[in-house]
């Protein structure tokens, strides 16, 4: 039990704690991981936008020439100029092809023409030949209906953006139609450009620690990826992740977002942005676990410093409440021995505390329990506590034998209680008894008497307080006589009012030598007086009327003068070889002193 109190300690001690650093852990993390998640989407969404800006500066440098290179075909030069723009084209940095496929009445041998037109063709070719070239035919599939359009718009047509691959490395392709001065159809300006050319604005993005990124077209195409573990892959989403389908979803209604992957941290944040003026989009992904690393570092430390500081708290607590738990523990085994009347126990008082002061305490308990037993078993239950701490005082009082002593003797006894005993019921006889007894232990007790037994319904008590002076002590004796025939009528009235007989009592008081001590063995002793004089005072209360008080000559040579007495008696008293002179007290006086307050 006391282990478990000191575990309840602990336990209840620690959950507030416990529960207080999880709180603020839990609001810490949340705190801290949308702080991180907000900072990574801002600074992936400059990342992006600058690369994609980039991208698209590349792909406006490529559409301005060719702009230039379609208004030098108005200029009537014989080709001058769009031949030195075809040649800066095709020196730009990832240009793999730069053609222009021009078309031209073709004539008969009059100058006629004859219906139908020849395709001439200047190039300038660059790293690699050009494949895929377009026919006559195909180019007038796509623009045959351009002839219809004025010269000012056909000069504003725009620029087509195609993606094909050559071998392995994707190339992006660029066409434009242009016209001649005359505002006539006069062909088709191509450039070819590697998306490696890209790359290095991909990298850009995609070298964020932990991160990889990649240029998709708007269904999912692949365009460029810096991943090696896409190579190979022909579509984003393809592989059934459920973060890369969900970017798809996004990026058909938005031009930027982020999105976050499963768990706490996820395990991946995406980023996304679109390219202007085409349909591309440039993503990046990056390993949660990168993206929260101060947030992952954070937990675990925040995690071993909690752990580390319940600990501490947990021993301090232990530390604490060990000496409280000792110290009940010390209580409670000498409350157990307490138990089984082993009263020479003590606990140590070596607190300064409240333990303490309940140690102090304790021990107090003890010895009060000590006394009250030893008074008990030494002067039995009627003796006053008072009377009994006056008699401890002295060693001869609680040593087995006794001393001689002259003492008061006084013994009541009941008239007629046998006989209407006979009629009444057992609760109603106890009654009548302990209600008797009861007001007669309260005058004995007053008056300083000391209880010796209880013999039926008779009661023997004697007055001896040791040092006392002996006349003072049969005046208290003999005052304690009258007051208890009083007290009996108070009595006798309540026994009439409840249908309970009314008793009447005789006393007999006597003083004399007797041996007063404790009488009996190691194991059951008593205090009391045993001697002649004790068997005389019972034959005095014999021969004492109810509702009277008689005492011996001895007593009244003491206290002759200060009381009122009636007729003398000459009786011969059973068992004693001559008669005896007794008095019947009427009357004492209070000046004559007495040891009740």
């Amino acid at each position: 039990m006391i282990f478990s109190l000191q575990r309840r300690f602990v336990a209840f001690l620690l959950l507030p704690v416990s529960l207080i650093l999880a709180a603020i852990g839990v609001a810490s993390f949340l705190y801290a991981r949308e702080h991180l998640l907000d900072e990574w989407t801002d600074a992936a969404q400059l990342r992006l936008e600058k690369a994609a800006h980039e991208i698209q500066m590349l792909l406006d440098e490529k559409r301005e020439l060719l702009d230039l290179i379609a208004e030098a075909g108005r200029v009537d030069d014989g080709g001058i100029t769009q031949t030195f723009l075809l040649q800066r084209l095709s020196r730009e940095k990832g240009v793999g092809l730069v053609d222009i496929r021009s078309e031209r009445p073709r004539t008969d041998g009059s100058g006629a023409e004859s219906g139908s037109r020849e395709t001439s063709s200047l190039e300038a070719r660059v790293d690699r030949p050009a494949e895929g070239r377009s026919t006559r035919n195909e180019h007038a599939a796509r623009h045959g209906s351009t002839d219809r359009r004025t010269a000012d718009q056909r000069n504003e047509a725009p620029v087509s953006l195609n993606v094909s691959t050559e071998g392995s490395r994707p190339i992006l392709s660029l066409e434009r139609p242009f016209w001649g001065p005359a505002a006539e159809p006069v062909g088709i300006v191509e450039v070819r450009v590697y998306l490696d050319t890209f790359m290095k604005h991909i990298l850009q993005v995609g070298r964020w620690k932990g991160s990889y990124a990649c240029l998709v077209k708007a269904d999912g195409t692949y365009l460029a990826h810096t991943d090696k573990s896409m190579r190979g892959a022909v579509k984003f989403g393809e592989r059934g992740n459920t973060l890369e389908n969900r970017v798809l979803s996004e990026m058909k209604t938005k031009d930027f977002g982020t999105l976050f992957g499963k768990g706490h941290p996820p395990d991946l944040v995406a980023g996304f942005y679109k390219v202007p003026t085409t349909d591309w989009y440039l993503l990046l992904f990056s390993e949660g676990d990168v993206v929260m690393a101060p947030l992952v570092h954070f937990r675990l430390t925040y995690m071993i410093a909690g752990a580390a500081s319940l600990i501490c708290v947990g021993l301090l607590i232990a530390w604490n409440t060990r000496p409280v738990a000792k110290s009940v523990r010390e209580i409670s085994e000498a409350a157990e021995k307490v138990e089984y009347g082993e009263y020479d126990v003590t606990v140590p008082e070596d607190r300064s505390d409240e333990i303490g002061y309940l140690k102090r305490r304790f021990n107090r308990m003890i010895r009060g329990l000590k006394e009250r037993d030893l008074i008990e078993r030494t002067f039995g239950r009627y003796v006053g506590k008072e009377i009994a701490q006056e008699l401890m005082k002295q060693p001869e009082a609680l040593r087995l034998g006794g001393e001689k002593h002259v003492v008061t003797i006084l013994m009541g006894d009941l008239r007629g209680f046998t006989y209407a005993a006979e009629k009444l019921r057992s609760d109603d006889v106890t009654k009548l008894l302990n209600r008797h007894f009861a007001r007669m232990i309260g005058v004995i007790e007053a008056h300083k008497g000391i209880i010796v037994d209880f013999v039926g319904d008779a009661i023997l008590a004697f007055f001896d307080g040791m040092d006392t002076d002996v006349t003072k002590r049969a005046s208290d004796a003999v005052k304690c006589a009258l007051e208890m025939q009083q007290e009996l009528a108070v009595v006798s009235k309540r026994n009439y009012e409840e249908g309970l007989p009314v008793l009447e009592m005789g006393i007999g008081i006597h003083t004399g030598e007797v041996v007063v001590g404790n009488i009996g063995s190691e194991s059951r002793a008593k205090y009391g007086i045993v001697g002649s004089a004790v068997n005389e005072t019972d034959r005095i209360q014999s021969v004492a009327e109810g509702g009277t008080v008689v005492i011996s000559e001895q007593t009244y040579k003491l206290l002759e003068g200060r009381i009122e007495v009636g007729p003398k008696l000459e009786v011969n008293l059973k068992g004693l070889d001559a008669s005896r002179r007794l008095y019947q007290v009427k009357a004492i006086d209070d000046k004559a002193g007495s040891t009740r307050d």
